[in-house]
């Protein structure tokens, strides 16, 4: 997206928060919104995901309202615990020179990978995890688990300052399936129809501007 176009979706999401949320959860959400790495452009492509499952094609407006609430609630919290954490054991990811990014050492980044978050796209996975892994137990069940309903890209996905370049926030500590997933596996999914459509522009615009007026709440 537009960096205008970020901004607004940003206060879209800032305006739609009702009068109900506690002081505790609008701190959250605001702290997550304002944050460059928080995953905004995967958000996005979560909604797009939804828009095309029958499920929520027959929700009513108000339905699909409050479920976006909740959406953006759950990630925001997972992001602002994972982000205290990795600031606690001085691992918080930060843009490098290179305009991708590092947590204490470089990520590694293959000529292949265009950091597209594709293969982050899954709202969860199998929780193999290596022995050696620190972190919590509670994430590593969530990582199998998922975020809950309507989630439909990994809680650890975070994105390069608003650019829509993907960021494991946990990129030291991933599970085994995530380390397997390579040249071969990323080339299948660069071929797959329904991923690609993720990628196109005015479909994207179009999301993000029926977002905004969804989010509207007055």
């Amino acid at each position: 997206m537009l960096p205008v176009e970020v901004e607004e979706m940003r206060r879209a999401l800032l305006n739609a928060l009702p009068k109900t949320c506690s002081d505790i959860t609008k701190k959250i959400i605001r702290t997550a919104l304002n944050d460059p790495m928080f995953p905004l452009s995967f958000w996005l492509r979560n909604v797009m995901v939804l828009e095309t499952e029958v499920r929520w094609q027959r929700m009513l407006l108000h339905e699909r309202r409050s479920a976006l609430r909740r959406m953006l609630e759950e990630r925001c919290r997972i992001f602002c615990e994972i982000r205290d954490w990795l600031s606690l054991h001085g691992n918080l990811p930060q843009a490098d020179t290179a305009g991708f990014c590092s947590a204490g050492k470089p990520q590694g980044n293959p000529n292949y990978c265009t950091h597209c978050g594709g293969c982050c796209e899954i709202a969860s996975g199998l929780a193999d995890f290596p022995e050696e892994v620190e972190i919590p137990a509670a994430w590593m069940e969530l990582f199998g688990t998922g975020l809950g309903a309507n989630h439909r890209f990994c809680a650890f996905l975070w994105e390069l300052n608003g650019k829509g370049l993907s960021v494991c926030s946990i990129h030291e500590w991933r599970p085994r399936p995530c380390r397997l997933f390579a040249e071969d596996e990323c080339r299948n999914l660069m071929e797959d129809q329904d991923f690609s459509a993720l990628l196109d522009r005015s479909r994207m615009t179009a999301t993000y501007r029926n977002l905004c007026a969804l989010l509207d709440s007055r």
